[in-house]
């Protein structure tokens, strides 16, 4: 089996959510970096674009709607933006190009 080299950043203001998508990510065998919301998200980001984003929409200083608005994979066209809604009782994950 071949190996693939992925990296994937999680953002969420929940310390719990990030841990956990991390911790099970990384046991696949990706590159799993965390962010507790849009601003430290870009920070991090600088010079790097992960494969994948997984955000949450609802967080304080920077949602996933204006992450998403700073258009943070502009010009790579093989990057992903997925956004993450959770509820008590579930989770969902939907494409951020509606599709």
């Amino acid at each position: 089996m071949e190996n693939f080299h992925y990296r994937l950043l999680i953002i969420d203001d929940e310390p719990l959510g990030r841990e956990l998508l991390q911790s099970s990510l990384s046991e696949h065998g990706f590159e799993v970096g965390t962010a507790k919301d849009g601003f430290a998200a870009l920070a991090q980001m600088h010079g790097a674009l992960p494969d994948l984003i997984v955000s949450d929409l609802k967080m304080p200083n920077m949602s996933g709607f204006e992450f998403l608005s700073m258009q943070p994979t502009a010009g790579r066209s093989d990057a992903s933006l997925h956004f993450m809604k959770t509820r008590p009782s579930q989770a969902t994950l939907a494409p951020a190009s509606g599709g």
